[in-house]
């Protein structure tokens, strides 16, 4: 095994330096290096690295050598292999910090509201519970029953569904505890949906919720109004926030397998990964 204190050898690759490339192509080649030792678990063996980033191992050491130095990666003493340093983790953390769901998913809004015709939305967790803080709405003269700033019940919005699947339950049992009281949300139709619920109900909804990643609802909060959600997973694997595509019924397709479904699960999963996620 080659040290990483040991000098590097040629590039084996027999072409054109990366000094003569002006500068950017070293960069180029110095990211692929840095790539490959990104989604690792154990460190990863000089050959590994050279593989994952389509390079001769001797021209991939070089950058090694010169990454450990500075502290984008450091060498396992006891397996000989390469991993992130403490400066590429300071980094990741300094990127992770500046992220914000409503900054990361708001142009996805507008994109899937053009792809698919329908109204998109964005909520947060908030003090009063799921919060809509952005709209993306379409033409259409439907009322959507909410705008930004609308807060939605628990267990009768798609969106409350999803928060009450991930969210943790010591935070979210006095805003579910309320609903199955009967205490009707404001704005809410007059329903009986929360208050024939038990806890076993409950509790089965939001396990179906969280095998699907994707939560319905059918008019029940506002007649004639369907909508489907999807989460939004920050770096650590918390939902950071809930996609939801509204539409009137009759237009939009809610079913789990359609296309409407597959279109958000696809962006949603596209925001997660944008927010460290996966």
């Amino acid at each position: 095994m080659i040290d990483a204190k040991s000098p590097g050898n040629g590039d084996g690759g027999g072409g054109a330096s990366d000094e003569d490339a002006g500068g950017v192509q070293a960069v180029d080649t110095a990211v692929r290096v840095l790539s490959a030792l990104i989604d690792t678990g154990a460190p990863l063996m000089l050959k590994t690295v050279a593989e994952r980033a389509e390079m001769q191992p001797p021209k991939a050491h070089r950058y090694l050598v010169s990454f450990c130095r500075g502290g984008l990666a450091e060498r396992d003493s006891a397996s000989g292999g390469y991993r992130l340093g403490p400066l590429a983790v300071r980094i990741g953390l300094a990127a992770l910090r500046r992220l914000n769901v409503v900054q990361v998913a708001s142009p996805t809004l507008g994109e899937m509201r053009d792809e698919l015709g329908f109204t998109v939305g964005l909520a947060v967790w908030g003090s009063a519970g799921p919060t809509y803080v952005r709209f993306e709405e379409t033409n259409d003269a439907l009322v959507i029953s909410g705008r930004p700033g609308s807060v939605m019940p628990m267990l009768t919005s798609s969106t409350g569904q999803l928060f009450g699947a991930y969210m943790p339950a010591s935070v979210t049992a006095p805003f579910i505890e309320r609903e199955l009281a009967g205490v009707q949300h404001p704005g809410a139709i007059p329903n009986k949906i929360a208050r024939t619920m038990s806890k076993a109900d409950v509790r089965a909804l939001f396990e179906a919720v969280r095998k699907r990643k994707l939560a319905r609802i059918e008019g029940d909060l506002n007649p004639g109004l369907h909508g489907i959600s999807a989460p939004v997973f920050d770096h650590a694997g918390a939902v950071a926030g809930v996609i939801t595509v509204m539409g009137p019924a009759g237009r939009i397709d809610t079913r789990f397998d359609g296309p409407v479904a597959k279109a958000l699960a696809a962006r949603a999963e596209d925001v997660s990964r944008r927010m460290g996620w996966g």
